[in-house]
């Protein structure tokens, strides 16, 4: 909305007439909150909540993990049957203590398939749904500057075609969120409020600890690692060190801390990388706040005096003008921001 297009010069007659004709509104409150009433109310949680229970690949894994857990029950129940008295040989001891770690793994690693999923829902959830609110509230500050032109008896076409658009991008953000929701694409929702701005960062140093103990991809390695220790003891106990087997295990071990040790340093980068995003984020989210409070007070000023003819027109246009546009962003910095907190804790495994 430039302020080239409401540089229009109006004589003292035309202003007073403007002045005095209703500007344009959109529905009243009360027709808003009657329309909101046929609108079914959706939270992020209940959001997630939906998208989990509907989405079938997830129950698939969950039924698989589910077969696992009780197949690998039976394979331990069956070990603990093995008393360590009656161990003999490297082949009783595999029976006893290389089945049962591997049952241990298969139970841990299947359960961490299922989560891998499952947080990748919730993180496509609350993207989509941040989207679709934080257009909301753009639509929402677009139609507040339609409203403080009373300078104009209608909407000038950039106003409408910058509406237009915004209302569009939503109903495509909409769409995205119902498919995850499994809804018809058009279906209307009132989001409720998200607020992350009040987050607790903590320290780099306990977002890597925790990301170590939540992360499916994680976990998977650890559990191999563990494997591969408990076969190297086996054979440190039942069998020569120096055989074919004791080579074989060691190798194993070493490629399954190497792994482990890869796996870190992946997951150390990508948390280093998302950590500083939020920082930065908070930092352009609480200046462009800032901004836009101080573009609301100058044009809080600036018409106070066109009330009286201290300033002209064109200035009131242009302080209306950067009002509108420092809004914009503090929207985008916002969400930019909430975006940020969401990815991080994705990738620390919450």
């Amino acid at each position: 909305m430039k302020s080239r297009l409401f540089s229009t010069i109006y004589s003292t007659t035309l202003v007073t007439a403007l002045l005095a004709s209703s500007p344009l509104v959109f529905p009243t409150a009360h027709a808003f909150a009657a329309e909101l009433k046929t609108i079914d109310v959706i939270t992020m949680d209940q959001a997630i909540e939906k998208t989990l229970k509907n989405n079938a690949d997830l129950e698939l894994l969950r039924l698989a993990a589910d077969t696992t857990y009780y197949d690998s029950l039976i394979t331990l129940q069956d070990s603990q049957a093995i008393k360590e008295n009656s161990i003999y040989t490297f082949k009783d001891a595999q029976t006893k203590y290389k089945k049962a770690a591997e049952a241990q793994r298969d139970i841990a690693t299947s359960k961490a398939t299922m989560d891998a999923l499952k947080s990748s829902l919730q993180f496509q959830v609350k993207k989509a749904y941040l989207e679709v609110f934080f257009l909301e509230e753009k639509i929402k500050s677009h139609k507040e500057s339609i409203n403080r032109h009373y300078w104009y008896p209608s909407p000038n076409e950039e106003a409408k075609e910058g509406l237009a658009k915004l209302q569009t991008s939503h109903e495509q953000a909409l769409a995205k969120l119902n498919v995850l929701l499994l809804e018809a694409p058009g279906k209307n929702w009132r989001l409720s409020t998200y607020d992350l701005t009040h987050y607790h960062l903590p320290t780099l140093e306990e977002v890597q600890a925790n990301a170590y103990e939540k992360r499916p991809d994680m976990i998977k390695v650890e559990e191999e690692r563990k494997l591969a220790e408990v076969k190297v003891n086996i054979v440190a106990r039942y069998s020569l060190k120096s055989s074919y087997d004791g080579k074989i295990a060691r190798n194993n071990l070493n490629k399954a801390e190497i792994l482990l040790e890869k796996a870190k340093a992946t997951v150390e980068k990508e948390l280093k990388d998302n950590y500083d995003k939020v920082i930065s984020a908070k930092k352009v989210m609480e200046e462009s706040i800032a901004a836009r409070d101080a573009a609301q007070k100058q044009y809080d000023e600036t018409k106070a005096d066109y009330s009286i003819r201290k300033v002209s027109l064109d200035e009131l246009i242009d302080r209306e003008t950067k009002l509108l546009d420092s809004e914009i962003k503090a929207i985008d910095s916002n969400y930019q921001y909430h975006v940020a907190v969401v990815t991080l804790k994705q990738s620390i495994g919450d």
